[in-house]
């Protein structure tokens, strides 16, 4: 459910709940207790598909979630195998390929998680034999291929779930659309009080306002140089990570042709930054996020 959605959900439970409380100015008055009853069928509706919304997808998340975490870590550990048998060898296009911060496996989309782990899987099998002193054989293949399988089979069924919130936010609109006109009969029943009892007009058209649940649209921009040439550093991750750590999802970027980044729709706060890419140190730091303000940064990265 949006913001709006929500927003305007609240603003009916508030004016149902203001016409209780006040339900002597108006039930005396034509249709209104008709009125009464069908905002009250209808909200009770709006909030059954809200708790849906929140809990219907839990289950399947959950299984897929672990699913997806278990195949990231493999992936990673694949990695570090691959890459580090590339370094002994020299083999610098296989270092590239091999390469993957652990974070960016970790927090990919689910296709990304996918089709990377897929990747490492099949750059392992071509180099199998001088992989087995780094301990990769054939039976921990087997093991992570099995594992992307079922990985790979739990996407659909989110996928289906969603589709049938398709389904249930159209419930949803016309529901609203529903309350919306019932409202609309209901302030023609008020405004007929504007003069006579300018309190309650009053509360009524108060409790009509549309509660913002919304968050103040917020950003970091920044650049990502090399260190001493100042040369922009372009396709590196940078990842945005809430203060104190405790596992949320980061926010994502890449950086652009000329090192240039930007994430919109930051909530105000502490942020630990990480920008990373193949062949220089990682860096991390922390970064302030300010209500109505822009971060603006310069971030360099040394070469290895």
């Amino acid at each position: 459910m949006d913001n709006v959605k929500r927003g305007k959900t609240s603003m009916y439970q508030v004016t149902y709940d203001y016409l209780t409380a006040n339900r002597e100015k108006m039930d005396s008055m034509p249709n209104f207790p008709t009125y009464y009853d069908e905002l009250g069928v209808d909200i009770s509706k709006l909030l059954g598909f809200a708790a849906v919304e929140t809990t219907n997808l839990t289950g399947i998340s959950n299984r897929k979630n672990e699913l997806k975490m278990v195949v990231a870590q493999n992936a990673y550990d694949l990695s570090t195998r691959i890459f580090a048998y590339a370094e002994q060898s020299n083999l610098v296009e296989l270092q590239k390929d091999s390469y993957y911060p652990e974070s960016v496996l970790k927090y990919g989309t689910d296709a990304f998680v996918r089709d990377n782990s897929r990747k490492l899987y099949n750059l392992a099998q071509t180099n199998l034999e001088n992989l087995a002193a780094f301990g990769v054989t054939a039976e921990t293949q087997a093991t992570f291929l099995a594992n992307i399988d079922q990985f790979e089979k739990a996407i659909p069924l989110k996928r289906d779930s969603v589709s049938e919130r398709v389904k249930r936010n159209k419930a949803y609109d016309a529901v609203m659309v529903q309350t919306d006109a019932v409202l609309k009969k209901i302030d023609s029943l008020a405004v007929t009080l504007r003069l006579s009892d300018p309190d309650f007009y009053a509360g009524y058209k108060s409790s009509r306002k549309i509660i913002d649940t919304g968050t103040a649209s917020l950003s970091v921009k920044g650049q990502v140089v090399e260190v001493g040439s100042l040369e922009p550093v372009p396709d590196a991750f940078v990842e945005l990570m809430p203060l104190p750590l405790n596992g949320d999802t980061p926010l994502k970027k890449k950086t652009a042709d000329k090192g240039g980044f930007q994430v919109k729709s930051m909530t105000p706060g502490n942020y630990q930054m990480k920008v990373s890419k193949y062949g220089y140190t990682e860096q991390v730091l922390d970064v302030a996020v300010n209500s109505g303000e822009t971060t603006k940064l310069t971030i360099t990265l040394a070469k290895n």
